[in-house]
């Protein structure tokens, strides 16, 4: 524990100078990669070293060439789940920063890499594009492997018209789409992310199905639709704000219409659980935090809903079901 750190640093550097999909199906020299990536041979041979004797890497010793092991493919971009997006965003030095000033947090109650990005974390994000793009890929690789887990755990056959709130750049709702042909979806997102979505939608086939839509979830939600998703978003947000946004639809929903909160519920203290780490995630980054069952409840219940019932996915996220009270 005291020195992972040191690990999640080596494989952030990786995918940061994209050696894993330099290195792709074919294995490859030290100095070949290291004149690739611009580093130094010797040193880069070091971390090589390591990482081989954690499964990522494995050297042939008869060409002395360097391969990917099977967890080692999931560093390529081009593998689906790939873990590449999430290595570059949690290997921001913005990220690094917030994580090395925990002590502020704890001290506040605030999230410290507001200090180092001088605004809010979302905010920050609107005004760097390049930033930006990092972590909405990260999103989407993340919601590739979380997005069937949804599908699966969940029956969307009786709906007509769901809206992910919050959606990103579509990787849930096209899964609900294509699972479901009779469904028409509604990406509701703010513009920055709605120009990405756009043209990711079309590239599917699904234009005609999906609307993209600008807008704030603390201003309004579109109204009257089956079901409303929010997928990694009420952890992102306190108690206050998570309460407007559910206010919000609660306002835009019909009585017959369902919530979907998508996110990890914790189980309490004792418990190793995968939740309890981006917990302080949220606490450092943005501010927000992950929630019980209980405190899933009793915000819905400020919020004029009830929690009908919690369905696990095969993902830590579960689908937390609620309608109006």
């Amino acid at each position: 524990m005291v020195y992972g750190f040191w690990v999640s640093r080596c494989l952030q550097i990786m995918a940061e100078l994209g050696i894993a999909d330099t290195i792709g199906d074919v294995p490859k020299s030290v100095e070949e990669l290291a004149k690739s990536c611009g580093t130094h041979a010797p040193s880069l041979r070091r971390m090589f070293r390591l990482l081989s004797g954690l499964g990522v890497l494995r050297k042939d010793e008869q060409s002395d060439c360097w391969g990917l092991t099977e967890l080692g493919q999931m560093l390529r971009q081009d593998n689906p789940g790939s873990v590449y997006g999430s290595l570059r965003a949690h290997g921001h030095l913005l990220s690094w920063q917030a994580w090395g000033d925990l002590k502020t947090s704890l001290q506040t109650g605030l999230p410290s890499v507001e200090k180092f990005m001088g605004d809010s974390f979302f905010n920050y994000l609107s005004a760097h594009p390049e930033d930006a793009a990092i972590f909405n890929g990260s999103m989407a690789a993340y919601q590739t492997l979380n997005a069937p887990a949804v599908v699966n755990a969940y029956d969307f056959s009786q709906a007509r018209t769901v809206v992910d709130v919050g959606g990103g750049t579509g990787t849930l709702i096209s899964h609900v789409l294509k699972a479901h042909p009779a469904i028409h979806g509604t990406i509701f997102e703010m513009p920055h992310v709605t120009a990405e979505a756009r043209p990711r939608i079309a590239s599917m086939g699904l234009a005609e199905r999906c609307d993209v839509v600008d807008g704030d979830f603390f201003a309004s939600i579109p109204k009257g639709k089956d079901i409303y998703i929010l997928s990694q978003i009420l952890h992102d947000w306190d108690d206050e704000k998570s309460l407007r946004i559910l206010e919000n639809i609660r306002d835009a929903m019909r009585p017959d219409s369902r919530l979907l909160v998508v996110e990890t519920v914790l189980p309490g203290d004792n418990a190793m659980h995968f939740g309890n780490l981006y917990d302080m995630a949220m606490l450092v980054l943005v501010g927000g935090q992950e929630r019980t069952e209980a405190e899933y409840s009793a915000l819905a219940r400020r919020a004029g809903m009830k929690v009908s019932r919690i369905l696990p996915t095969v993902m830590p996220p579960s689908v937390v079901e609620l309608v109006p009270a």
